[in-house]
């Protein structure tokens, strides 16, 4: 019989918020609410099921994507003359979301508030190292007030290899209960959107406004995302993104560190989320170019970024 995977509970004292960290499976954070006022609002979205034995870990939540979010090009990838094997997972049989967001991860550090744990690929899923150029260790810290979630990634090299991080959360659509998903609206900052065929980049990166007015606000209406978006224009060295209710007003104020060169916004089948998502490197190119965001780590070389999810309502920003 299937076990549900492991959860840590978060509370922030003194409020309404609370937030479920799934570290047995990705050390994701599966549902959570921040204080609207003393009243609790849903603010990361998860399917029905989502913390039961075999879901699937990005479906909802915040899943932890590494060493590389969104998708590959193909299963063989080539690096520095030598060739690695990866699992096709996705709906043409492409790698996708990396190679820590199903597996275990171990609890470092544990409080009311916050928690941190750990993953590395030899000692927590071996059977994966022969599938990327070297080993790694990735560390998240979770943590909680009232109104504001936080997520700091630290990815350590443990041998030369291409690295990138992403993060990929789901808001509810819409964001009030009673507020219509069709007038909700997607901030975010990008001059520059990258086209797409089946999920892989087509043709020459374009202005962001080809697609929507970015930099600036659309209102979610009948459109349907599963696009990138980069060159983030940052405000006091971070880039800020907003989903708003115009219902509450409410919105969720996400800002992350400018690492975070990318920005994926998707709009699920089912309409009752949406997700912006921050990618160190643009998704789904052939090799490992750093001009679209990759890093070459060396052995005990880093990459660590840090996203907040806060709560605005009323008068609070």
């Amino acid at each position: 019989m299937n076990t549900p995977p492991a959860v840590v509970a978060l509370t922030a004292p003194g409020s309404a918020a609370r937030a479920t960290i799934v570290v047995g499976r990705g050390a994701a954070c599966g549902p959570a609410w921040l204080d609207a006022g003393g009243t609790a609002r849903q603010v990361v979205w998860v399917p029905e099921g989502y913390l039961e034995a075999g879901a699937r870990p990005t479906s909802g939540g915040i899943p932890i994507l590494c060493p590389y979010p969104g998708r590959l090009a193909a299963t063989r990838i080539e690096f520095e003359g030598r060739s690695f094997e990866l699992e096709g997972k996705d709906k043409l049989g492409r790698p996708i979301h990396g190679l820590v967001h199903e597996r275990p991860w171990r609890v470092t550090a544990q409080g009311e508030s916050s928690v941190s744990a750990d993953y590395q690929l030899s000692r927590d899923a071996p059977d994966l190292l022969p599938r990327w150029p070297a080993d790694f260790r990735l560390t998240v810290t979770w943590s909680l007030t009232a109104r504001e979630l936080v997520c700091d990634l630290h990815l350590t090299a443990l041998g030369r290899m291409p690295a990138a991080l992403g993060l990929h959360p789901y808001f509810p659509l819409p964001l009030v209960p009673d507020g219509d998903p069709a007038a909700c609206r997607l901030e975010v900052p990008a001059r520059l959107w990258q086209p797409q065929k089946d999920w892989l980049p087509s043709g020459p990166i374009l202005p962001a406004g080809e697609r929507v007015p970015f930099p600036g606000s659309v209102a979610i209406g009948t459109l349907e995302f599963d696009d990138v978006f980069t060159d983030l224009l940052p405000i006091d060295d971070r880039i800020t993104c907003r989903f708003v209710d115009p219902a509450g007003p409410t919105a969720i104020r996400l800002d992350w560190d400018p690492v975070y060169g990318t920005a994926v916004l998707f709009t699920p089948p089912h309409r009752r989320s949406v997700c912006i998502e921050p990618y160190t490197c643009l998704p789904g190119g052939a090799g490992f170019d750093a001009a679209r965001g990759w890093r070459i780590l060396g052995a005990g070389e880093t990459l660590a970024g840090r996203m907040r999810l806060s709560l605005e309502t009323g008068d609070s920003r």
